[in-house]
């Protein structure tokens, strides 16, 4: 099974900077969780198809980034289908299994920010 997160890419675009690693993983962890609600909150109380296409193209990039198992695929899919207007019983399991993923993924992810926070040296 592929692992929850894949640092690799952050490794590799970082060059192993903790204080880059730290913001990256920063501005990740104070984007996403919010913007995951509006795309929950999108799909579950509104058939705004444009707006849920669009929020899930907008979040879909951050998850190239920070490689949550099988995010990037489930945003894209549910991305795919709201330009089509169509799917919204599978957009909604969609949705589901991505806020459980990242609700398992952000405890880790949080601690990955705290470890190069203090390699960094960055006090608050």
């Amino acid at each position: 099974m592929e692992p929850l997160i894949d640092f690799s890419y952050l490794q590799e675009l970082s060059g192993g900077d903790a204080k880059y690693l730290y913001e990256l993983l920063d501005i990740f962890l104070g984007t996403t969780p919010e913007g995951l609600d509006k795309l929950e909150h999108l799909i579950r109380n509104t058939n705004d198809w444009e707006a849920i296409y669009k929020q899930a193209h907008f979040l879909k990039s951050s998850v190239g980034i920070v490689k949550i198992r099988d995010m990037h695929a489930q945003l894209l899919r549910i991305e795919e289908l709201g330009r089509k207007e169509e799917g919204r019983p599978e957009i909604e399991e969609l949705i589901g299994k991505i806020m459980g993923t990242f609700k398992e993924a952000q405890a880790v992810l949080e601690a990955e920010r705290a470890k190069h926070k203090k390699a960094a040296g960055i006090v608050d």
